[in-house]
């Protein structure tokens, strides 16, 4: 099914997951609370290339990043914990 790009608005079926919003810091997407949002290669392309040349600081970026891990962790262990 095709929607449109959050950001451009043009045409496309990929999708970024909520946990990628966050790890990328898509603070303008936030309004409102959605699994996926339809945004283009090209933008999360554009963005997260914009995010990694900022100069924010590597211990920083590596704490988010374990953060992020426990969370997919956690909804993983969450998922196989409710089919058995």
């Amino acid at each position: 099914m095709k929607t449109n790009c959050e950001l451009c608005g043009k045409e496309t079926n990929e999708k970024v997951s909520y946990l990628e919003i966050e790890t990328w810091e898509f603070d303008f997407l936030k309004k409102e609370k959605k699994d996926y949002y339809s945004i283009c290669f090209e933008c999360f392309d554009k963005h997260t290339n914009h995010f990694i040349d900022q100069d924010t600081q590597h211990e920083s970026r590596k704490k988010r990043s374990q953060s992020v891990n426990r969370e997919i962790q956690e909804e993983i262990e969450a998922m196989l914990g409710s089919e058995g």
